[in-house]
């Protein structure tokens, strides 16, 4: 047939026909396979619903709240240098290290009563000999500590929202263990802030004292440069025209140090040092401590001497800085003796280290002045006076800023928002869970479901690839060698045995009203009826092995032929003498005599055949008698086909499976054609080629194969619905 988009081409030059996937002969194969696929699929359903039930997985709550942080306002720039403020990441840290403390843990335990928890208290005291140096009390604090780390969390959701977060396998304890997280964490920070105000106001007095001082100097030394102005002395000093630039700088340096140092005292001061900063403060001018900072001072007017004057001196700035640094490391030593806690220590050690800074920075101003005094009829002098004039200026206005700050509390808020920490309120308080988290046991069941059907098709499909089954009518041929003459599909109704004899006769009347079973059968019957160079008068079938149907086979094909051969006589016998099956299957009842006693005493009986359905088809039956068996021999076989041959016009006989019994070996060689069934898709190929083989070796009149249960095996054109036919429709439509 010429390709109609490709007439004139031949067939190397038409392009190939693309292959299509045909969707429904793998549903056929799910089919077939149905208990692979349906199977696993239950047992993996039914184990996650046994998994996930609470008793095994225990369920898991979830409870949260939300916390707001007020982010802390702008301070004054002037006071910018002497108060730290931390960034949101940091707040946060400091709020996670916190919870995890163990007296924040003790306060959480204590308030939702988690210690009287009965399974941990059992766990505690079956473990208490693997740690024989802990109590059941310490065990099960120290548990409690543990699981308490793990199920909390806290989170930053955005710029100033936290989220802290619990989980428990309890919902009502769930829900308290977040709330009194939340009044902790709270409690927490408001205790901080008290601390922080306290100091705060403490420091800022110090401070206040502090620029008060600075500007008084200030003021003095404004004041000096005017006098040294008005008497015009001259006084030598370490400070000349060659050095005046490296004294500034010194100069500058100091004031930095001052300014450094001053705010890390103002931020060890914010951190709750337990004492106030005046009584720190005394320390400095007494006792051991004193001692160390007078030594500092002299070896600071010292170094300001040797840095003036040059290295060509006994003593260089570079020596005299060394022991510097050696001062300061005894004078925090020194400290450590006097201060409570580390946060005072780091409050002493940074006041040492300013006011060794102050005592350069003044004795740096001194000099400085006392050269600009020599000098004050030089045009300079004005220049001078302008720049003690700024830093009177200046010092006023950082008094006057820590002043307007007390005055008005504002600096006592800024520390408390911005060193104590910051302002925490609850904009979404905790709820009590309802359902819990995980299992999400609806989702897991279903992919249970899911898994198991993943499984049990690709069960399927691999036990498929590795069937050694016949499965369709191309493979048959191919690998047998031998024709295939018909199939039979599924013939709904007639069942394996006839317990029913009214029931059964009345599914085989609907085989025989054109239904598709009988399509099938009428398609076989014609092919054998050409078969060899005469139609066949005489029909064996046989097969592999039993349970192969072969005998609703031979029932449905002898009642095939007398419906299509109406005048001729048919004669369906029962010659399988070990289990016979065709009176029970049609549902006839035997008498005494029977196939068996023909061949047992080789005469014929005319009681022995019974008519059914069709008025031209008769049944020999057979009985089960091991006897029978014997009687099956060449001549006997031969003398009863000659007999029926007499009677008959068409013999179909059903024999037993020619591997495991030789019968059909004896009588194939003498009727004229031999049909063997094979059930598709369950009969491993290797035992029907050798029935096959068998068969052949006694004679070579094997007319070919008949595929039985098809509808599960072959492909869907073999529903004969594919073809738009519908044989009830069409008999209702005839009626």
């Amino acid at each position: 047939m010429q390709n109609p988009e490709y007439p004139n081409a031949s067939a190397e030059q038409r392009p190939p026909m693309k292959e299509t996937v045909d969707l429904r002969a793998y549903l056929q194969l799910l089919w077939r396979r149905k208990w692979l696929v349906i199977v696993p699929t239950l047992l993996a359903g039914i184990a996650g619903i046994v998994v996930t039930m609470p008793r095994i997985m225990k369920p898991v709550y979830s409870c949260s709240a939300a916390l707001m942080v007020e982010l802390p306002t702008q301070l004054n720039r002037q006071l910018e240098p002497f108060v730290t403020n931390p960034s949101l990441q940091e707040r946060l840290m400091r709020m996670e290290t916190q919870i995890q403390s163990a007296d924040f843990l003790n306060s959480v335990i204590d308030a939702t009563g988690m210690r009287n928890d009965t399974s941990t208290r059992n766990w505690a005291e079956k473990n208490q000999k693997k740690y024989p140096d802990l109590t059941v009390d310490e065990l099960v604090e120290l548990r409690l500590h543990r699981t308490l780390r793990q199920v909390i969390r806290v989170r930053a959701e955005d710029d100033n929202r936290i989220i802290v977060q619990a989980n428990d396998y309890d919902p009502g304890r769930c829900y308290r263990l977040v709330s009194n997280l939340v009044v902790g964490i709270i409690e927490a920070n408001r205790r901080s802030q008290t601390a922080a105000i306290r100091v705060g106001e403490e420091f800022g007095q110090t401070q206040l004292l502090d620029a008060k001082r600075e500007l008084d100097e200030a003021e003095a030394r404004l004041e000096r440069f005017r006098r040294g102005q008005a008497s015009r002395s001259v006084t030598p000093g370490l400070v000349g025209p060659d050095n005046l630039s490296e004294a500034d700088e010194l100069r500058r340096q100091a004031r930095a140090d001052i300014a450094r140092f001053g705010g890390q005292a103002t931020q060890a001061a914010g951190q709750g040092m337990g004492v106030s900063s005046q009584s720190l403060d005394a320390k400095l001018r007494s006792g051991a401590l004193g001692a160390v900072v007078s030594r500092g001072e002299n070896l600071e007017r010292e170094y300001v001497r040797q840095s003036l004057l040059g290295a060509s001196r006994d003593q260089s700035p570079e020596n005299l800085a060394i022991q510097l640094a050696r001062l300061v490391s005894e004078a925090r030593a020194a400290a450590a003796q006097e201060a409570p806690n580390p946060a005072a220590l780091d409050y002493l050690a940074a006041s040492v280290q300013m006011r060794l800074a102050q005592t350069r920075a003044a004795e740096l101003d001194r000099e400085i002045r006392k050269y600009q005094g020599s000098v004050t009829s030089m045009p300079g002098a004005s220049l001078e006076e302008n720049r003690l004039v700024q830093e009177v200026e200046q010092a006023r206005r950082i008094f006057e800023a820590f002043e307007q700050q007390i005055t008005t509390a504002q600096f006592s808020l800024a520390l408390e928002e911005s060193s104590a920490g910051e302002k925490i309120s609850v904009i979404d308080p905790p709820q009590h869970p309802l359902k819990p988290v995980k299992p999400r046991r609806t989702p897991m069941i279903i992919l249970s479901f899911i898994g198991g059907l993943v499984l049990g098709v690709l069960g399927a499909f691999v036990l498929e690839q590795h069937d050694q089954s016949l499965r369709d009518i191309k493979e048959t041929e191919e690998r047998i060698g031998v024709r295939v003459v018909g199939t039979i599909p599924e013939l709904e109704g007639i069942a394996s045995d006839g317990r029913d004899p009214d029931k059964q006769r009345a599914a085989f009347e609907r085989f025989l009203a054109d239904s598709p079973g009988y399509q099938e059968f009428r398609k076989s019957a014609l092919a054998l009826l050409r078969y060899g160079n005469e139609s066949p008068s005489s029909i064996l079938l046989t097969s592999a092995r039993s349970e192969e149907g072969k005998s609703t086979a031979s029932v449905c094909l002898a009642l095939t032929m007398a419906k299509e051969l109406s005048d001729e006589r048919i004669a369906l016998v029962d010659m399988d003498a070990r289990r016979p099956t065709v009176a029970a299957k049609i549902g006839l009842e035997v008498g005494e005599s029977h196939v068996g006693t023909i061949l047992q005493r080789r005469e014929w009986n005319e009681s022995v055949g019974q008519t059914w359905i069709r008025p031209n088809l008769t049944i020999l039956p057979m009985v089960r008698d091991e006897e029978v068996g014997e009687c099956i021999t060449t001549d006997r076989v031969r003398w009863f086909l000659d007999e029926l041959g007499n009677r008959f016009d068409r013999v179909i006989i059903d024999s037993p499976p020619n591997l495991p019994v030789p019968d059909p070996l004896v009588i194939g060689p003498e009727v004229d054609a031999v049909l063997i069934v094979v059930k598709a898709g369950v009969t491993p190929r290797e035992m029907v080629r050798r029935s096959v083989e068998m068969q052949k070796e006694f004679r070579d009149n094997l007319a070919g194969v008949l595929l039985n249960d098809v509808t599960s095996a072959l492909p869907y054109y073999y529903s004969y619905k594919s073809y738009g036919y519908n044989y009830s429709n069409r008999k209702q439509a005839r009626g």
